[in-house]
């Protein structure tokens, strides 16, 4: 029986289920984009609910992490890319780097499985169905804020297709996380034994069929008429971005694209897609300005921007009509070097452009783009949906301005596309992504992708897009309503416990 060799006590069976967490892991990555298997999730996280039933304290740590290592190397291996080809590492440091990383990271779906076992005694088998996924909630969470952060591969980006993102426009995609976790252990209970069948397939179609139903609910309003835009996909491969012959063409190439377009009422460019300061350009830029007054249009683009007397310098976006935004949450080791003492001998090994920028302010007044207000975020930030939330309720557009050219031809850019998708989801706003290679696309206020470029290719993606006034219940409360509701519950159990004198 499957529950016998759960329960078996030999090294050859204990090592075949640590192993089958590491393989879980391994294929967790191919519930997200590109691959597009979201019912991955569900068998996946099922054996894992499986294992930590029936796993010490210890071993349900250890195989929580071996779980994640499985995950994260694969699910972000993407990051060698920019180190080995853009950042001159040499290869064993590039792939020891990608490996530390994914060790951290495991940590948390570890600690996940010990809080489950050290404290809640999810042994008792229905205790499955809450614990776990509360302790994966909590532990989500924790990685999204620990160390500045790092939430990529949240469970809930991987559901944005499925019908369970409809409780997005509730408790974000940190809560359709929960939620596939929720219905993977009632999946694993029907695993586990028969009897469990009655109970909690009803509760699976339940959940289900809500979320359905969610998704079809309208939280917003329309905010005056549709906007047409064009977003300019440059298509400048990484390795060509700085060279000195590259930086008059650029600036060719994306001023003629721009006037072949000047019947939109707004044309974006992607992230730093001058390579420059703005200082540098100001006649260019003067002449553009001029030429979109002209047309009466807005322009919106990408560019460094540094201050001449404390000579610190920004990542940012500026209209060409009024208003300017500095990236906010800046890349570790990327844009800037945490504990710069203890990291400096990075540098002797790895040599990023423009890798040592500063934070932008924290409250920053908003862009105005064809009179409506507008969110922007720049690449990395939209993972994190409190960064996307600040714009509201005011903006009434998302804009998300990258440059994925750094990972090359891997899943990251189609990764960060699926994160998108859910920060416009929860928003109930609609995301333009203006990127450098791709993937550059309009994106609907419930997630849907309307329009896209096609990937490494020079191309100018023209739609018409709403503006929505209102808020969904999530950008009104964010995590910390789900959040402190899951810290809340778990301390109820842990306390009933205590008095019960459970000891593990």
């Amino acid at each position: 029986m499957l529950i016998d060799f759960f329960k078996s006590t030999k090294k050859s069976s204990v090592r075949i289920l640590d192993i089958s967490a590491l393989a879980s892991g391994l294929l967790l990555p191919f519930a997200f984009a590109p691959y597009e298997q979201s019912w991955l999730v569900y068998i996946v996280m099922a054996w894992m609910c499986l294992l930590w039933l029936h796993s010490l304290p210890g071993r349900a740590f250890w195989r929580g992490w071996l779980f994640g290592l499985g995950q994260f190397v694969f699910g972000v291996h993407w990051i060698f890319y920019s180190l080995y080809f853009h950042g001159g590492s040499p290869v064993f440091l590039a792939v020891l780097i990608v490996f530390l990383l994914a060790a951290y990271l495991a940590l948390f779906p570890a600690l996940a499985g010990f809080l489950a076992q050290r404290f809640f005694n999810v042994q008792r088998s229905l205790k499955l169905i809450l614990i776990i996924p509360l302790c994966w909630l909590i532990t989500e969470w924790l990685r999204g804020y620990f160390l500045t952060g790092f939430p990529w591969l949240q469970l809930g980006y991987s559901q944005i297709d499925m019908p369970v993102a409809g409780y997005a426009t509730l408790f974000g995609g940190l809560g359709v996380g929960f939620v596939a976790v929720f219905c993977s252990a009632l999946l694993a209970l029907i695993i586990y034994h028969k009897k469990y069948l009655k109970v909690c397939l009803p509760v699976l179609l339940l959940v289900w069929l809500v979320g359905f139903g969610l998704m079809r609910l309208d939280w917003v309003n329309p905010a005056g008429d549709e906007i047409n835009v064009s977003l300019i996909q440059g298509n400048i491969a990484q390795k060509d971005k700085w060279r000195s012959y590259m930086y008059r063409p650029t600036l060719n190439m994306y001023r003629q694209l721009t006037q072949q377009h000047w019947s939109s009422d707004v044309i974006i460019w992607p992230e730093t897609a001058i390579p420059d300061y703005q200082h540098q350009v100001t006649e260019y830029l003067q002449r553009l300005k001029s030429e979109a007054e002209k047309h009466d249009k807005d322009v919106l683009l990408g560019l460094f921007i540094r201050e001449q007397n404390s000579r610190r310098y920004f990542n940012s976006v500026i209209s060409l009509r009024d208003g300017v935004y500095q990236k906010r949450h800046l890349v570790p080791l990327g844009e800037y070097f945490p504990f710069r003492g203890a990291l400096e001998f990075f540098r002797h090994w790895i040599n990023i452009p423009m890798s040592d920028i500063d934070s932008g302010k924290q409250d920053q007044d908003l862009i105005l783009m064809a009179g409506q207000p507008v969110g922007v975020s720049i690449c990395f930030e939209d993972a994190f949906d409190r960064d996307v939330m600040k714009s509201l309720p005011q903006a009434t557009v998302l804009v998300n301005v990258s440059n994925d050219a750094w990972f090359e031809d891997s899943p990251e850019a189609w990764q960060h596309h699926q994160i998108a998708r859910m920060r416009a989801l929860e928003a109930g706003r609609y995301m333009l992504r203006a990127t450098n290679t791709g993937v550059s696309s309009i994106i609907d206020h419930k997630g849907r992708v309307k329009a896209m470029s096609p990937q490494f290719e020079r191309h100018v993606l023209v739609a018409d897009v709403q503006p929505f006034i209102g808020v969904t219940p999530y950008s009104r409360w964010q995590n910390y309503l789900l959040v402190s509701l899951g810290v809340l519950l778990l301390l109820v159990v842990y306390v009933k416990n205590r008095k019960n004198g459970f000891s593990n």
